[in-house]
């Protein structure tokens, strides 16, 4: 037999024979509970962007199920991120629209992000015009909805001056 001719039955030898081997199983995705399960354990031993990235992981592996975007929310709230905060909780709202939790911190997190905007233009002095009514509507609104008048600690009263018992 020729050489040449051998070789070539050869090469067709091996290369069928490297088809027809099985490909290696392909591994199961974890489950939703098992990443929710490391990030916890990620968050309990310190790891707290390593959870908000299996977290994430998770939200993306599983978009469907609110619980990696509450965590999520919950997380940012804790570190006062809260634009992040709101944006998670936001999409735990779309999962699920009764969601009291994602409400609350929604609610909240926007209270914090308008008192700081607010505090800030105070201190620069440019709450002025439109921004104040409508700053001062929202006092009212929030006032309304939380049932009252905010109630301030009474002022101090001044120390009795020898001049004032005259």
């Amino acid at each position: 037999m020729n050489p040449t001719r051998l070789l070539c039955c050869l090469a067709t030898l091996i290369l069928l024979a490297g088809c027809a081997t099985a490909p290696e199983p392909a591994k199961a995705p974890p489950t939703l509970g098992a990443l929710l399960q490391d990030a916890e354990a990620a968050l309990k031993n310190g790891h707290q962007q390593q959870a908000l990235a299996i977290f994430h992981g998770a939200s993306l592996a599983y978009p469907r199920n609110k619980a990696a975007f509450m965590r999520i929310a919950q997380i940012q709230f804790e570190c006062h991120n809260y634009g992040e905060t709101i944006a998670s909780a936001q999409q735990v709202l779309e999962r699920d629209p009764d969601d009291m939790l994602a409400h609350s911190l929604v609610a909240v997190s926007g209270l914090r992000v308008s008192s700081k905007a607010l505090s800030d233009l105070t201190i620069k002095n440019h709450l002025t015009g439109s921004v104040r009514a409508e700053a001062q509507d929202l006092a009212k609104l929030l006032r309304a909805s939380i049932g009252g008048d905010i109630i301030l600690p009474a002022p101090k009263a001044k120390p009795a001056t020898i001049e004032a018992m005259k």
